[in-house]
């Protein structure tokens, strides 16, 4: 029988959120909505539309594989060089290129246990191990991931995903200097652009630890999760080691002429993040008044505990329409994340929830 890597049959499969299609097939529905993906419920960037359907008549010819107008466009935002930026198809798979690059078999990473999983599939593919550890007060376990200065490389996810707690750059910062020079620190900061706090500078950041490797991505805030396009920004040195690794034409050219125009998008951008805010307190608001314990969030999405009842909800509001994801498969079966959605989204999911605990 023909066998994979012993080291690929330790990696579980990735549990994505259920899809709109798929709950209206099962349930018979006409109309789903979707708070389970953490997507921008806006839709996405009317430039970055435009940019996309422009590029219809070069959909035969390859992509240049360095990016170049996304990279100079994110080189003027963050104040870097172009040798400190590179592009993935995600940012899952400059994570990916990270554990490949840096990462030995008698190596391993640290993390938490309840986070975003790439981390850990990443590490265990290269046949390192992955230590997660537990959450400190639902927050990333900074203080615990110092207690492993022989780690080769430790994942950071701030603001976190599933909880949505963050920390300021100020704590970030400090984080970084205790961390030993030869571990490479993999910043993830997807949902950071919610969070409200000014922008780390990280042009100085780069400088300063040349181990550091920030994650960014344009499926949330810039709706182009269907795309598939995200970054890296570390420094020449780290970023030359992975694109010794990066496959020749990892992002396409419309995810990377879509990426670039949605950067210019001011309007789409401040449109999307009003709405996250208020619709993020109301959410909060709202289900505190069910006696639900919500986590604060920085994030698009809230952290909710339901109890020994969650995946009995989550099954009833799927049959209702509404997707919210169970986090089960976050070490965390008792809660659950629910999207920002519009004011109408929202409202129909507190419906729901008011006729289930009020009748």
């Amino acid at each position: 029988m023909l066998r994979p890597r012993k080291e690929i049959q330790t990696i579980s499969d990735y549990i994505p959120g259920k899809s709109i299609d798929e709950i209206k097939e099962k349930h018979k529905l006409s109309r789903v909505i979707k708070l389970a993906s953490n997507e921008n419920p806006l839709g996405t960037s009317p430039l970055a539309m435009a940019a996309y359907r422009e590029c219809a008549q070069k959909l035969h010819l390859y992509p240049r594989g360095s990016a170049p107008e996304l990279v100079k466009k994110l080189a003027l935002k963050w104040k870097v060089k172009l040798e400190n930026l590179i592009v993935g198809n995600g940012s899952d798979e400059i994570l990916d290129l990270a554990a490949r690059a840096y990462l030995n078999k008698s190596d391993y990473a640290v993390g938490a246990k309840s986070t975003f999983s790439v981390y850990a599939s990443a590490t265990l593919q290269t046949g390192a191990k992955y230590k997660g550890l537990a959450l400190e007060n639902f927050c990333y376990p900074l203080n615990g991931l110092l207690k492993f200065p022989k780690a080769k490389i430790i994942f950071v996810c701030n603001p976190n995903n599933p909880t949505g707690t963050f920390y300021s750059n100020k704590v970030i910062y400090k984080f970084l200097q205790k961390v030993p020079k030869n571990c490479l620190v993999v910043l993830d900061m997807a949902y950071a652009e919610y969070a409200g706090e000014n922008e780390p500078p990280l042009n100085r950041w780069i400088k300063q630890f040349p181990n550091l490797l920030c994650t960014r991505t344009f499926s949330k805030l810039y709706g182009l999760a269907g795309l598939r396009i995200g970054y890296g920004i570390a420094s020449a040195n780290i970023i030359n080691t992975l694109k010794k690794i990066k496959p020749p034409f990892n992002s396409n050219y419309p995810a990377q002429i879509a990426a670039a125009a949605a950067l210019e998008d001011r309007d789409f951008i401040e449109k999307s993040l009003k709405m996250n805010v208020e619709g993020r307190e109301h959410l909060t608001e709202r289900l505190q008044g069910f006696g639900f314990e919500v986590l604060p969030s920085s994030a698009n999405f809230v952290c909710t505990k339901i109890g020994k009842r969650a995946a009995e909800l989550v099954a009833w509001l799927e049959s209702k329409g509404v997707i919210i994801r169970q986090l089960s498969s976050f070490g965390l079966p008792e809660h659950v994340r629910i999207t920002v959605g519009t004011k109408r989204e929202n409202s129909t999911l507190i419906a729901l929830l008011t006729y289930l605990f009020n009748k």
